[in-house]
């Protein structure tokens, strides 16, 4: 928590020169962001954040498109084949990289985008049934070390979840048996309902309920609390290696956009991250503020394509 409130106080020094500055980036009608999810989301919520101070910065409408199906295949495609001028970009999470082992595209996920800037990375947490008998992972490891494996299940509504909580259960050397949902609609609520015993939501998407006593977290990823949930100990806490790194949610561009435009919106991006508001509503959300320099987040996004395959094939996953 100290770190955060470090890093938060960083961007609102940095706050004040940027808001001196004048965007490089002068679009010349309606922006769209595409966000490939459904509405109320958390990618949705950030979207709709940024859309709203983007749209002061640049003097024109900034409009969020959702556009939802095939894991966020669909969105992205749209902006795979949209004009390379800055004006249609998508908001995907990190599964558009998981997307290009396991789905028949319409497009080249190495190749069709020009990454832009990483918006927020939100806290990845281990939602689980309040009747669930185990408070946090490893009470789940003991609970499924005595019953055996695949008696209690998780839910996955995307194949970027699954994969996440199959590297969770992979670490804490248990299996649990994994119930595809088709989006995210219902299956936070299943959870709550008992139907399915837990699954791999964002902190932002699971709070409400979480706070309500309708789920409970079993656990964060990442290498410290967050104010969010003061009271849940991160994976690492309970002595889980290897699970600090938490998913994105990151601006692309169509590929061929070109490097200044690209520069000019990331730029924006991190100035408007640097709000002391903005800063605050982020972890108040539980995420946490990203504004990458294109060349870091795409680093970092073909990174996760190659590692995310090699994941897949020693698990043996499959596109349910």
């Amino acid at each position: 928590m100290a770190s955060l409130a470090a890093a938060a106080a960083i961007l609102s020094l940095a706050a004040g020169a940027a808001a001196q500055e004048k965007s490089a980036f002068h679009p010349t009608k309606t922006v769209t962001i595409v966000v490939p999810y459904s509405p109320g989301g958390g990618t949705d919520v950030v979207g709709r954040l940024m859309a709203k101070s983007l749209e002061e910065m640049w003097g024109q409408t900034v409009i969020i498109d959702n556009r939802t199906g095939g894991s966020g295949s669909v969105g992205a495609a749209i902006v795979a084949r949209a004009a390379p001028d800055g004006h249609t970009m998508v908001l995907a999470v990190s599964g558009i990289a998981i997307n290009a082992h396991l789905l028949k595209l319409p497009y080249d996920t190495v190749t069709a985008f020009a990454p832009v800037t990483a918006v927020s990375y939100p806290v990845a947490t281990l939602l689980a049934s309040p009747t669930l008998p185990a408070n946090d992972l490893k009470e789940l490891v003991a609970l499924v070390k005595k019953e055996g494996p695949d008696k209690r299940t998780f839910a996955s509504p995307d194949p970027g979840s699954r994969l996440i909580a199959e590297r969770i259960f992979e670490k804490a050397g248990i299996k649990l048996l994994n119930v595809p949902y088709k989006g995210a609609a219902s299956f936070v609520g299943d959870i709550s309902a008992g139907r399915v015993d837990t699954g791999l939501s964002s902190v932002t998407s699971g709070l409400s309920l979480i706070n309500a006593g309708k789920l409970k977290s079993l656990g964060i990823m990442g290498t410290q609390r967050i104010p969010a949930l003061p009271n849940v100990a991160t994976f690492k806490e309970q002595g889980f290696q290897g699970l600090d790194e938490n998913s994105w949610a990151g601006l692309f561009a169509p590929a061929g956009t070109p490097p200044e435009v690209v520069s000019a919106i990331q730029q924006d991006i991190a100035r408007v991250l640097a709000r002391p508001e903005t800063t605050a509503k982020m972890i108040e959300l539980g995420s946490l503020p990203g504004g990458d320099m294109p060349a870091a987040f795409t680093e970092r996004f073909q990174r996760d394509i190659k590692e995310s395959g090699e994941t897949i094939r020693r698990l043996g996953m499959t596109a349910d």
